[in-house]
């Protein structure tokens, strides 16, 4: 096919009723004739290779196999740079994609400056709440999902965060590769915020795309959270002291949108806290 514009990145690793159910969202909600879809199978052993076979011939699939197991970040990077498109976007397969979810992501690279990366709100698959409207830091510059398990979203049509989860990412290929695409110190966990403050660390900005709304089914993959203690103390070790200023004022503001029609149920100590520290998030 002729160089896309677009290219969709999954790795996949098991869970193939997922990974149909994802493929079938896609296509029900996207217009794929001119646009690229890279799979990327990471040694499953569920069926996935065979279901892959099929979708080897279309024209805009393109289907790679690892040898061995390689993780998230491998996965992607070795899917990235198979593909062709101008703006790649890294899809889960445990995802389920809504109407008109793909436009408020492609325009914000058209209208926002310095865009390094877009997301979108997704809920929880199995309780509609939300799960992810960006990722802010709390006060050891740790990430925390921001809105989690709220009803809704924040209002307008886009939002500054300081880090997105790649469960659903958008970016420029150039900028990708600009920082060196996913970090492979990482297992299946973390590579998707130490991106967003390599990001960041050169003046990028990264943005939840709020009209764009899809459903997660949340930390299903096998081995998902294996790793944890491993990736945290790799993020930390890097990132944790730049990243500490921005939880200061990422969580006074969090703190007090949290218990905005709740105030009776703040803590007083928390309260004051956030309090001294909003001036400087004001002032960002």
């Amino acid at each position: 096919m002729p160089q896309a514009r677009i290219s969709f990145v999954s790795a996949l690793h098991n869970c193939l009723p997922l990974t149909k159910a994802m493929l079938s969202s896609l296509e029900a909600t996207v217009d794929l004739s001119d646009k690229e879809i890279v799979l990327i199978d990471d040694c499953s052993t569920d069926g996935t290779s065979e279901f892959l076979d099929s979708l080897a011939e279309r024209p805009n699939f393109k289907v790679l196999r690892n040898s061995e197991n390689l993780g998230f970040a491998r996965s992607n990077n070795l899917a990235a740079a198979a593909s062709t498109g101008e703006i790649i976007v890294f899809i889960n397969n445990d995802l389920e994609f809504s109407r008109n979810w793909l436009e408020p992501i492609l325009d914000a690279f058209e209208s926002l400056p310095e865009t390094g990366a877009v997301g979108n709100v997704q809920r929880n698959f199995s309780t509609g709440l939300v799960d992810h409207a960006g990722i802010y830091f709390d006060l050891e510059g740790m990430p925390t999902h921001a809105h989690k398990n709220r009803r809704h979203p924040p209002r307008g049509k886009w939002i500054e965060r300081n880090a997105i989860t790649a469960a659903c990412l958008a970016t420029r290929r150039e900028t990708f590769d600009s920082v060196g695409g996913f970090d492979e110190s990482y297992q299946n966990g973390c590579e998707d915020v130490d991106l967003c403050m390599k990001l960041k660390s050169k003046g990028l900005r990264l943005y939840v795309a709020l009209e764009s709304v899809i459903l997660h089914h949340v930390s299903v993959s096998p081995g998902r959270n294996s790793n944890n203690d491993q990736n945290s103390d790799i993020f930390r070790d890097r990132w944790s002291e730049y990243a500490k200023p921005f939880g200061k004022q990422e969580w006074a503001r969090e703190y007090f949108r949290r218990y905005a029609r709740f105030w009776w149920r703040m803590n007083p100590r928390l309260a004051l806290k956030a309090l001294l520290l909003l001036p400087k998030s004001s002032s960002q």
